[in-house]
């Protein structure tokens, strides 16, 4: 009896665990900024949704990707150390706008509550406003990081030709020749 239990149970309970991993990575794939903790709870239906809600929160994930792969300052020290390195300029301006984004999310899910009609269709072209502004911002970032590699980056020099290598090396070669004393 216990055997036919655990045959019955054991697919039950591997069933049931794939479910719960699984709505958990799309619970993770719908969130705005990568992490443990979720920033916002917006409907898992949002990750296919052709709703104008829907669309706005996956543009506001596509700018808050845009920001988080800039490079990051490094970390010194342990992980687990309180006292996190001064941000850069750039990075600053990169967590202001992931700020911004989820702001912005937490209102589209605010506004989805508005019962449907004028209020909600002004709630909703407001935010797209917001929505663009963000993108923008992203946007503008990203380019500031490339900027700043370009900058920081030093030429690479130009490789000299072989004329000019063959030239170098005889004018060393010349310099170690041996010379007769002057007497």
């Amino acid at each position: 009896m216990l055997v036919l239990l655990a045959v019955l149970l054991a697919p039950l309970a591997v069933l049931t665990g794939a479910a719960l991993v699984t709505a958990e990575s799309l619970r993770r794939a719908n969130r705005l900024t990568p992490g443990r903790s979720p920033t916002t709870s917006p409907p898992l239906r949002w990750l296919w949704s052709p709703s104008a809600a829907a669309q706005m929160h996956r543009r506001l994930r596509a700018a808050c990707q845009l920001v988080g792969s800039l490079p990051q300052p490094p970390r010194k020290g342990w992980r687990r150390q309180r006292k996190q390195p001064p941000l850069d300029s750039i990075a600053a301006l990169a967590r202001d706008v992931l700020a911004e984004a989820v702001l912005v999310d937490r209102q589209i899910v605010a506004a989805t509550y508005i019962a449907r009609g004028t209020p909600r269709m002004q709630a909703m072209g407001a935010l797209d406003y917001q929505v663009r502004a963000v993108e923008d911002a992203a946007r503008r970032v990203h380019q500031l990081a490339a900027r700043r590699a370009q900058v920081a980056r030093p030429p690479a020099p130009e490789a000299p030709s072989l004329e000019q290598r063959i030239a170098i090396m005889e004018e060393a070669y010349g310099e170690l020749t041996v010379r007769p004393p002057n007497a």
